[in-house]
């Protein structure tokens, strides 16, 4: 892939033309910390690609949160044209879109991709302990490392060389300081997660799978969980929705045709999170998962078991944001770490 050199001028020359023609998402600096925020011409100089991953995953600009994808009886809205751009998400967050595709099974994405290498790790941060780096390799249309007097900037698209005024190739010395800023996150992560890993042979799913009849595993991990779902929600990887129905929208956000009407009758695509009690609820009330130990185990389940199967990989991307959301402190590589020590004790064995 082609790497070239970009002054902070040419960042913000770059973000301008994309703004002019689309919808621009990308990290912004508050309190210490990266937000995601739709960015303006005025806010260009506000966009911030060195650090970590932001608060909040991409995901929702793509599986949005609360979505109508039906209306009876009246005729649905037109569609926006615009471009939606995804600038400077981290690598963990392009391998969760990767699994929302995946999943979803809806071709190529029509939004362009502007990924941005992490120059430190959070705390919370594991995505070496699942196969990840804090480098996008592929699946980019533009990456960009953020160094100290400039920007590498390499094409992994036909319509990423497109988006590019014409710069400089990146020399030798840039390319091995690029090469020193990975290194460097590379480094942090392996300290961050030292004591989380497992000095032996067994991976995720391995320890998920040794632990499947394990319930008193289980119900310690579950001890802390008050069932918020924080972690279903924030996780950027997670893709489980309803479908409702409604003949009033009220909070839903009702849209009016063009002669003033409110649509009455829709469906709406709406977000699901499988600790709540009523996630695996059948029709007659039977539920399959009516224990929360029993549903914290599915959620683990489906990220390094049941996804790796189906899909060829892990659904759990490592970027720790169900660590820091989670109001009762349980964090996903502790629980590793136990279902790990648990091994010997448990008679699944064989």
């Amino acid at each position: 892939m082609p790497s070239y050199f970009a002054t902070q001028a040419d960042l913000e020359a770059l973000l301008a033309r994309l703004i002019a023609e689309g919808e621009v998402v990308a990290p912004v600096l508050d309190q210490g910390r990266n937000i995601l925020q739709t960015v303006t011409a005025a806010t260009i100089k506000d966009v911030n690609l060195a650090g970590y991953r932001t608060v909040e995953p991409y995901k929702s600009y793509v599986f949005k949160l609360t979505e109508r994808v039906a209306t009876y009886f009246t005729p649905s809205p037109a569609g926006q044209n615009r471009r939606l751009v995804l600038f400077g998400l981290r690598a963990c967050d392009l391998s969760a879109l990767d699994v929302y595709h995946k999943v979803m099974d809806e071709g190529e994405p029509a939004y362009l991709v502007v990924t941005a290498d992490c120059t430190a790790c959070g705390r919370t941060c594991f995505c070496n302990m699942v196969g990840g780096k804090p480098y996008a390799a592929a699946g980019f249309d533009l990456n960009i490392t953020a160094l100290e007097n400039g920007y590498i900037i390499e094409t992994g698209s036909p319509r990423g060389e497109q988006l590019l005024s014409p710069l400089p190739p990146a020399t030798d010395d840039q390319l091995k300081l690029q090469a020193g800023v990975r290194n460097g996150t590379e480094a942090q992560l392996e300290t961050v997660n030292q004591e989380f890993k497992c000095k032996c042979n067994i991976n995720w799913t391995e320890a998920h799978r040794l632990n499947l009849e394990n319930s008193k595993a289980w119900k310690e991990v579950t001890k802390k969980c008050v069932e918020c779902s924080a972690c279903n929600f924030i996780c950027p990887s997670c893709t489980c929705f309803l479908l409702l129905d409604s003949r009033d929208e009220g909070s839903l956000g009702g849209a009016r045709d063009e002669r003033g009407t409110k649509d009455e009758n829709s469906r709406h695509k709406v977000w699901d999170a499988c600790l709540k009690n009523g996630y695996a609820r059948v029709a007659g009330g039977a539920n399959s998962r009516p224990k929360l130990f029993e549903r914290l185990q599915n959620r683990y389940h489906c990220k390094f078991d049941y996804s790796p199967t189906r899909l060829g990989r892990y659904t759990c991307v490592g970027c720790g944001r169900c660590i820091d959301a989670c109001a009762g402190n349980i964090d996903m590589r502790e629980v590793y770490a136990e279902l790990v020590r648990q091994v010997p004790l448990t008679a699944k064995l064989v």
